[in-house]
């Protein structure tokens, strides 16, 4: 094949894959913001919060109540503290959606709603507190559908000189039991007398089947899917000069591979309601697909190979393995989309009996397979493929950088903290298979390889531990966003401690998930009624690197300690990494700082 002819087929992929990505997934550009960036209550008092949810004109969410229809309803939780007691949510009444093929009513938000939550304020204390409010939705397009996690603060300023908070602001707004829609029998489907003309009610069943023929067909060019299409067509090529039995077996076990994980998907939609694609709203799926994919990526740029024994009755053992699994992985990576025909087929059979529901399942999955059979059963087909040569190693490199791009989608749908363990888990697993690839391949020594796959397994369980450790106590600790004249204010009656961190800095993570999850610091915190307030400047903060200048440090970690009374201009300092038992100690010295006179230096404890 000549060099311009395989620049040329790459380039036109690359087109293909940043058409079908613009194509295949939803625009989730959505904004959730506070009414009020800061709320002005007296102590003691009633008051509440309205938080605006902005929509791209073309998507929706769904309503709370979401009405009787497949969907999710929006919900917003807002973490109680010591201080801010919130009560439920109270949503808007949404407007009536109906899908044409689907008789069950749904209720959604257009381009812009809100929601209001109320809240007591339960101290006597003047300063600046935060309600942390987590906003989940499902925001949906013509296209497809994407879960939607985000957590935002409600930043509260407790003083006596408030004005009286307006409470009716929330009157509008409804707790979802209390909101009621009407709908007329005309507007909703299944309400009208049908006159037959011959048509039989198997013919929407048909009409289900032909359409969920094509619908899988078309998934095969969904960016999810595409990798690991373009590489099992890939196989095809490497394993032309086979038998031909041996190639029709190896697009069966394909369309095997992905039957298999339709059924699971039928099952699970007609005994557990699941519709399609909502197995990504399960954070443990989204991080055991993320896995199995940046492995597939790590395998193609040669990083280790999986390898069967190579025993007489197992010589093909490996290609026809490798030919079911990837077709469970290709149905699994195209549930997150959806292309022509899918949608309306998909809202027509799952409200059905669930022997419709695994037919009409099982015929999409056929239509995904049918270019795969065509391949197996007319070998013929492939030689509109050019012949295996060096091209393909460059091509299975390049898919395996998409399969690192599909990786970085996935774990992009996590929210922040799981993100970040799913990052440290993901560089296990690799360091695990880099170790069975370099010294436990087939080359090696039985007991090397055996040695080599026992670490394989030890470092993917030590790895899956960091999902199931419990909740640090660190959430015991109320951060508050930095606010300098929140500290000055509060100076007289209340030790402030400001932790200066970053995102980017490993010995602040360390020391935050050490010295700062103590249980006997977070007691004395808590005993001691000291504001903890959180100076981030992963991204440019000046008011927070002008006060870090100005307390004589230009590196992190850092904590500064401001006493109360006339020492507030002496805080007790900590550079660098510090134990529990530093900051205690420093802690214990602001206390005494705030009941003695003014002293001349500033304190740094070693």
């Amino acid at each position: 094949m000549k060099i311009s002819n395989i620049y040329l087929a790459v380039y036109t992929f690359i087109l293909f894959m940043i058409l079908s990505v613009n194509y295949g997934y939803a625009d989730t550009n959505i904004t959730i913001h506070p009414d009020k960036k800061v709320l002005n209550v007296k102590p003691n008092a009633k008051a509440c919060a309205i938080v605006h949810i902005e929509l791209p004109s073309k998507g929706y969410i769904y309503a709370n109540p979401k009405g009787e229809g497949t969907g999710k309803a929006t919900t917003a939780y807002a973490k109680p503290t010591q201080h801010i007691v919130p009560e439920k949510t109270r949503y808007l009444p949404g407007t009536l959606y109906i899908s044409p093929l689907d008789s069950k009513p749904v209720y959604i938000y257009n381009k812009h709603t809100a929601l209001c939550i109320p809240f007591e304020v339960k101290t006597t204390h003047e300063g600046t507190y935060s309600l942390s409010i987590t906003i989940e939705a499902l925001y949906c397009n013509d296209v497809s559908c994407t879960p939607i996690q985000q957590t935002i603060t409600q930043i509260i300023d407790v003083n006596t000189s408030a004005p009286e908070f307006d409470t009716s602001l929330c009157t509008m707004y409804k707790v979802p039991e209390a909101i009621i829609h009407t709908v007329n029998k005309k507007d909703l489907p299944g309400h009208f007398n049908v006159i037959d003309a011959g048509s039989t009610p198997t013919s929407s069943l048909f009409h289900a089947i032909m359409f969920g023929i094509l619908a899988g067909f078309l998934l095969n060019f969904m960016p999810c899917v595409l990798p690991v299409i373009s590489l099992k067509i890939l196989s095809f090529i490497s394993y032309g000069n086979n038998k031909p039995g041996q190639v029709r077996i190896m697009g069966l076990l394909f369309t095997a591979g992905i039957l298999t994980s339709f059924l699971a998907l039928a099952s699970l939609a007609a005994f557990a309601g699941y519709n399609w694609g909502e197995l990504f709203q399960h954070k443990m799926f989204i991080i055991i697909m993320a896995a199995i994919i940046f492995a597939l990526a790590l395998s193609f740029f040669g990083v280790y190979t999986f390898n069967i024994p190579q025993l007489p009755q197992l010589q093909s053992a490996n290609m026809y393995v490798d030919s079911y699994f990837k077709g469970i992985v290709a149905t699994l990576l195209a549930t997150p989309c959806s292309g022509p025909f899918l949608g309306a087929t998909l809202a027509w059979s799952l409200t059905q009996h669930p022997f419709i529901i695994f037919m009409v399942f099982i015929n999409i999955g056929l239509g995904m397979s049918l270019p795969y059979l065509l391949l197996s059963f007319y070998p013929s087909l492939i030689r509109f493929i050019p012949k295996p040569g060096d091209w393909m190693i460059t091509f299975e490199q390049f898919m395996g950088f998409l399969m690192i791009a599909t990786t970085m989608y996935l774990i992009t749908l996590l929210d922040a903290s799981t993100l970040t363990k799913t990052i440290w888990f993901l560089l296990l697993v690799s360091i695990g298979l880099w170790q069975w690839g370099r010294f436990g391949n087939i080359t090696k020594p039985s007991i090397q390889r055996i040695i080599s796959f026992v670490v394989l397994v030890l470092l993917v369980v030590s790895a899956s531990m960091i999902f199931s450790s419990k909740k640090t106590s660190q959430a015991e600790i109320t951060y508050k966003p930095y606010d300098w004249e929140a500290i000055v204010h509060n100076n007289t009656s209340q030790v402030a401690m400001v932790i200066f961190t970053a995102q980017w800095c490993p010995n602040c993570k360390f020391v935050e998930a050490t010295a700062l999850t103590s249980s006997d610091v977070i007691e004395f915190i808590h005993k001691n009624n000291i504001a903890v307030y959180k100076a981030d400047i992963t991204t440019k903060n000046p008011p927070a690197e002008t006060i870090l200048q100005q307390l004589g440090s230009r590196s992190i970690p850092f904590v500064a300690i401001f006493p109360s009374g006339d020492n507030f201009s002496q805080p007790v300092i900590l550079r660098d990494i510090y134990t529990s038992k530093d900051l205690l100690k420093a802690l214990q010295k602001a206390i005494e700082l705030s009941k003695q006179s003014e002293f001349p230096q500033l304190l740094t404890i070693p």
